[in-house]
Order: structure tokens, then C-alpha cells, then sequence
């Protein structure tokens, strides 16, 4: 794994703890870009100001990366934490 895969997967179980939902959605803009996915993460409303922007601000500079971590089906490790739901 290289480490723009594991910065993106160390994004995925912080935001998961964070009692965040993410998931990969079709980009709506239809920009034609490399990927034509982005992000959604719901539940924002329970993090303070300063964590709502370090998460953004975290995500968008991962996006790409996220975005094929989130959408690759075959990642074991992904499915697990998936199954294992919100859990603090």
C-alpha cells in the first residue's frame, strides 16, 4: 500500500470515529476529470467549527485518494469496519 492509500485509509477510521458517515457519490458537475466521484459525509452537525474544518480541509487534500479507498469493493479491511458500524 502506498502511502497515499494509507493516508486516505487513516482518514476513513478517524472520520468513522468521529461518528461520521462517508461515501462516494457521482459527482454531479460532471467535470471529466480522472474521477468522476466525490465525496459525501453526513453528520457534520455534531463536530465543533475547528473539527468540521481540519476534517474538510483534510478530506480535500485526500480526495482523490479517498475516493478510491471508499470505492474499491474489494478492500477486506474496508468491509469489516463497514460492517462493524459506528462505534466508539
Amino acid at each position: 500500500m502506498n502511502r497515499e492509500a494509507d493516508v486516505a485509509r487513516s482518514l476513513y477510521l478517524e472520520l468513522r470515529t468521529l461518528r461520521l458517515e462517508v461515501r462516494v457519490e457521482v459527482d454531479a458537475r460532471g467535470a471529466g476529470g480522472v474521477l468522476d466521484y466525490g465525496l459525501a459525509v453526513d453528520d457534520f452537525h455534531s463536530l465543533s467549527v475547528v473539527e468540521v474544518n481540519s476534517a474538510t480541509r483534510r478530506i480535500l487534500d485526500n480526495e482523490n485518494d479517498f475516493v478510491q479507498l471508499l470505492a474499491n469493493t474489494q478492500n477486506s479491511d474496508l468491509r469489516a469496519i463497514r460492517r462493524e458500524g459506528i462505534w466508539r
